[in-house]
């Protein structure tokens, strides 16, 4: 597993495992090494991952955030994952397990899919509804 936590923002910290991660892919057609990466920067705390249950395909992955309560109720999240949109490099989105009960229902009323009836707390997003909602440019 990669693990950032350097001085460097955490679009800059995606933008370094996403390469690692399409060229691990590139050069083994499979990804295992970079698979997944935590990173921080001021107050945030993400674990992402290029894989996930009950999609066979590559895709990003938002499986842990922890915001400091100064960043929650902000805007911070909607920003990210409109970020992430932008960013990812596969066809689906996904959120892994979302037991706050607030994102959850954000997550059903925005038209996110569970993974599997298994997975019933992990969404895939609705990434055209993200991308219609008027949010703050991601520059964390």
């Amino acid at each position: 597993m990669k693990r950032f936590g350097d001085n460097s923002s955490i679009k800059e910290q995606m933008e370094r495992w996403l390469s690692s991660v399409l060229d691990e892919y590139k050069l083994n057609q499979e990804v295992r090494n970079n698979d997944r990466c935590e990173m921080s920067a001021k107050g945030i705390s993400l674990l992402m991952r290029c894989q996930t249950n009950d999609i066979d395909e590559l895709c990003l992955v938002i499986a842990t955030v922890r915001l400091d309560s100064s960043l929650q109720s902000q805007g911070w999240f909607k920003s990210f994952l409109n970020y992430c949109v932008d960013i990812n490099p596969w066809e689906k989105l996904a959120i892994e397990d979302v037991d706050n009960l607030r994102l959850r229902d954000f997550c059903k009323n925005s038209g996110f899919e569970p993974v599997s009836n298994f997975f019933a707390t992990s969404f895939i997003v609705n990434q055209y509804f993200i991308k219609s909602l008027n949010v703050k440019v991601f520059d964390s």
